[in-house]
């Protein structure tokens, strides 16, 4: 690959555009709603957002892209090349709802390999960005988190993906997960929360059966910082789904 920092570069100024089109909206209504069902919904801002970073990607990159709106080629995840990861907007149902909680999200992977991420919250214009192990920065400068010394005092961020079953023994099996830590967050947005989680605003991230492009950027940015990650193919055979810890330190994680 040709300098991570250039590539990096170029997935800001991605996701800064795409923010920009999300902010702003022009003559069209980006919160038209293009598909919904029981538990997800889909807006013309998603399509429109993924468009433009595409386009971006490929005029100034060499790498394939895989996004939650228009897909791309699975097998990826298990060849060691490059490839661009994208949510172009992670927290649809807040967006459609006019809640602040959603973002830009970019990163770029080997394989299952984090390598480096971009997560830009267009309402704050935080812009997070990293590379694996080389550092967070926010808004251009470098950042340190601080994060908790012990468990018992962990915040831990998490949700409910849409992939994620919802009976009483996948709930049990949840608040089992989550209960050790002194506070649990929802955020809507899973790129978001790991993002505070490398930031230092939470201390660990957990979610079973969420899609690549919801986190890759956020697994980037959590390893640029110095925090570790876990991640495993979730059950079922769903193509790019995992089950997800993240974390500023190890023991953090479960056992």
């Amino acid at each position: 690959m040709e300098s991570l920092d250039s590539w990096l570069a170029v997935a800001e100024c991605a996701a800064r555009e795409a923010g920009s089109i999300l902010r702003g909206g022009g003559t069209v209504d980006l919160r038209e709603v293009t598909f919904s069902d029981r538990h997800d919904v889909k807006l013309r801002a998603d399509i429109d957002s993924e468009r433009h970073i595409r386009a971006l990607l490929g005029r100034e990159t060499p790498y394939p892209v895989v996004g939650e709106e228009e897909g791309g080629d699975a097998s990826l995840t298990q060849r060691y090349e490059p490839y661009w990861v994208v949510d172009p907007l992670d927290g649809t149902f807040n967006y459609l709802r006019g809640s602040p909680h959603c973002c830009v999200s970019i990163g770029l992977m080997r394989g299952e390999t984090p390598v480096l991420g971009v997560v830009h919250d267009f309402h704050t214009g935080e812009c997070f960005a990293g590379i694996v192990a080389e550092g967070l920065r926010l808004n251009g400068e470098p950042f340190v988190p601080e994060w908790a010394r012990s468990r018992e005092e962990a915040a831990l961020q998490t949700g409910f993906p849409t992939g994620m079953s919802k009976g009483s023994a996948e709930l049990h099996d949840f608040v089992a997960r989550v209960q050790t830590y002194k506070k649990v967050r929802m955020v809507g947005s899973a790129a978001l929360a790991l993002a505070y989680v490398a930031a230092g605003r939470a201390d660990v991230y957990y979610e079973s059966s969420i899609r690549l492009w919801d986190v890759a950027a956020g697994l980037a940015l959590v390893q640029a910082a110095g925090g570790v990650v876990r991640m495993r193919a979730a059950a079922g055979g769903k193509a790019l789904a995992y089950d997800i810890w993240a974390a500023g330190r190890a023991e953090f994680l479960p056992e």
